[in-house]
């Protein structure tokens, strides 16, 4: 597995010297992304500040209709500012149904109203690469976690706790 973790793309939290470094491939409208991420992230934000994981995170608009909301809101994550994606990212997964259930139209008002976000200037930039990246990868599923090299998927999908105390 190799991906550009460069602050164009990804958004990068924790110490680069950390141990153990984790990749995660991620959509803002995807269900079972959210279903990961929410018993997930205390221990995960734990890890970072405990000095024992570095974690990547990716937005893949992924082509599949019951995503095309997650992939307006994925236009949304400033790269540029990792400490304000992080908020956004955790309101959405938080409050994902109303996101879920937008008119797709709909969806830029209700993301700037409820968020006070507006679009990232480089979303479309950012969503070629990583499309790319997830092509040349060979992911195929929401979410991906790529730990040591070792990509985990579906039922494959592990917890933070599992992957630390491997």
């Amino acid at each position: 597995m190799t991906f550009k973790v460069d602050p164009q793309t990804t958004l990068t939290y924790g110490n680069p010297q950390a141990p153990h470094e984790l990749t995660l491939i991620l959509n803002l409208g995807c269900v079972d992304t959210r279903d990961w991420w929410q018993p997930n992230q205390a221990t995960l934000f734990a890890a970072i500040d405990q000095g024992k994981l570095q974690v990547h995170v990716k937005f893949w608009s992924k082509v599949k209709p019951t995503l095309l909301n997650g992939n307006v809101a994925n236009g949304y994550v400033d790269y540029q500012h990792p400490a304000a994606a992080l908020r956004l990212i955790k309101a959405v997964f938080q409050n994902q149904d109303p996101l879920r259930a937008a008119d797709l139209a709909a969806v830029p008002a209700y993301l700037e109203r409820t968020y006070q976000v507006t679009p990232y200037a480089q979303a479309e930039t950012v969503r070629q690469r990583i499309d790319r990246e997830v092509a040349a990868n060979g992911i195929t599923s929401l979410p991906t976690v790529i730990y040591q090299g070792q990509a985990y998927a579906d039922e494959t999908l592990p917890t933070i706790d599992e992957l630390l105390t491997e």
